[in-house]
Order: structure tokens, then sequence, then C-alpha cells
């Protein structure tokens, strides 16, 4: 996918929640009234990255920075909202920063949501930022909305619980294929399960394609993975396989687990089979084009296995 395609559509999710949300709390009884509301709310959506993304401004991806960054807005709204209560302003930019940025970043990637009190980034990953199931309902709602008599807010209220439920869903989903990988590809040692949906950087116009998603699990000696289908149907099978004979740490970054190889870890067995036997377990698999076996020793470390 386009990254400027892929950004475009990033943005546009964030502005249009923001923008939902101050539909349904700020005058919208003129069409010069229904403009300041839409543009307040879809600024209040996009605001935190105006400052970079929330690895050059963690603050401005932060909870405890929200009020502060929605004050500002506010108060240029207040500018055009002369009768409206500027607490009522506040709340309702604050609730579009919240939801409308923050919230659906971490639906999608880490952010570091406590900062500066703790660096730690938090993850749920269960969308890709510029999901067609994300924007396209909240453009429904809004347009219907914005058109219809009396302007009601009900197409944009259920726009926005539909999202809720399909958020819940992809949550629903991502713990389900995790038991089924975990229950499907077990390692002999400690791993970790890394389920993420099937579309980064990709935009696949069959709307069933967002719905996917991947799996990979990682541990110091092994790495495997696949795609995982909606609900893990798909699971069972792998698309790759590695063995790494020397261990290599795996570290916690941005909320995520991720493999750090040392230089003695750049060897890569291709696993071809895997078996128990007298207790012990063996590891076969191809490098260089060669055909080599291990064997797990008694302290968790590998050895080869020489043939007689």
């Amino acid at each position: 996918m386009d990254p400027y395609l892929y950004l475009f559509f990033h943005v546009l999710s964030h502005a249009l929640l923001g923008a939902v949300i101050a539909y349904c709390f700020l005058p919208r009884d003129t069409w010069k009234n229904l403009m300041i509301c839409l543009c307040s709310g879809a600024l209040c959506g996009i605001f935190p990255d105006i400052f970079g993304d929330r690895s050059v401004a963690p603050w401005s991806h932060s909870i405890l920075f929200t009020p502060l960054l929605a004050l500002g807005i506010a108060y240029l709204t207040k500018l055009f909202y002369k009768k409206t209560s500027f607490k009522l302003i506040w709340g309702s930019s604050i609730l579009s920063v919240l939801f409308g940025h923050l919230f659906l970043d971490y639906m999608g990637h880490d952010l570091p949501a406590f900062y500066p009190l703790s660096d730690k980034s938090y993850i749920m990953g269960a969308i890709t930022l510029g999901d067609p199931w994300i924007w396209f309902p909240l453009i429904i709602g809004l347009g219907l909305s914005v058109f219809l008599r009396n302007k009601p807010k009900l197409p944009v209220v259920t726009s926005i619980l539909f999202i809720l439920v399909y958020l819940v869903f992809r949550i629903i989903s991502k713990e389900i294929i995790e038991h089924k990988v975990q229950v499907q590809h077990p390692v002999p040692e400690k791993s970790y399960i890394i389920v993420e949906p099937d579309s980064h950087y990709e935009f696949p116009l069959d709307p069933r394609k967002w719905l996917e998603f991947r799996f990979r699990v990682i541990s110091p000696h092994f790495s495997k993975g696949g795609d995982a289908g909606i609900l893990g149907e798909k699971s069972d099978k792998l698309f790759w396989y590695d063995f790494y004979p020397v261990a290599f740490e795996i570290n916690l970054s941005r909320g995520k687990y991720v493999p750090i190889n040392s230089q003695d870890s750049k060897v890569v067995i291709s696993v071809t089979k895997e078996w128990k036997e007298a207790g012990s377990n063996f590891i076969q698999g191809k490098y260089d084009g060669n055909l080599l076996t291990y064997k797990e020793t008694t302290n968790g470390q590998w050895e080869e296995v020489i043939p007689q």
C-alpha cells in the first residue's frame, strides 16, 4: 500500500471519530454551528499528531496531557460559540482527543499512555489504523445525521455503537486466536505469542481481508508464524518455522516483544522435523543446503548431533 494513502486513512479515522464525538455534544442548530462543531472535533481527533508521532512527542499521546491539549482547542472553539458553556466545549474536546485519537491509537499501535510518570507503552493491536470498518461507518453515520432534517444524533450514535461492537469483536477474536496458537504450536521453553491484524501497510479491496489476523510465536530459540483467519481457522498451518541454535534475547519494545539477535545467533535453521526421544527434544532442519539435527541439553541449551 502507498504509505501516503495509508497515512490519509489513518488521519481520516482520527478526524471522523473526533468529529462525531463533538457532534453529540456541541450546538449544530445552524450550518455555521454545524461546521464549527465538526471542525473542532476533527481538529481534536488529529491534534496530538501535529506535534509529532508518539516517539517524537510522547507527551502529546499521554492521557495526563489530554486536558491541556483539549484546552487550547476549546478556547479557539469558544470564540465562535459565544453562548455555549466553556465547560461543555472543553469536556467535548477532551473526549474527542481521548477517544478520537488516543483510544484509537491504543487499539492499533503502542501508546505512552502515562508519560512522563512512566515510559511504558501500551497496545491492544487489534486493528490496523486506517481500517475501513472504522472510517466507513463513521462517514455513513455522519453523512446521514448532517443531511437529514433536524440533524438527528441517532445515525451518529449508531455508527459509534457499531465501532465499539466491532472493536470488542476484534479483541475477543485476538484472545481466541492466542489460545488456539498456544495449544497448536507449543515450544519447549518460555515463549510469547503475537497476534496482529493481517493488513498492515496494505489496502485489500475485499473488506473481509481486514478482519483477518496473523500470528507469531517467539522464544529464545524458536520463531514461527502464519495466518490466523478471523477466529483462528487458519492457525493450524505455519508459513515459517525457524530454529536458532544460539539463543537470542527477547525485549519488550514499544509494547511488543521483539527478538534481539546477537552476532553469535545468526545461524537460522529452517525446521523440517521435531520429535521427542528418551525424554529429550530434537530439532532437524536445513541451513545453507545442509540437513542438521540438534538436541536440547539438560540446561536448556541445544547442541548439534553429529551423525555417526
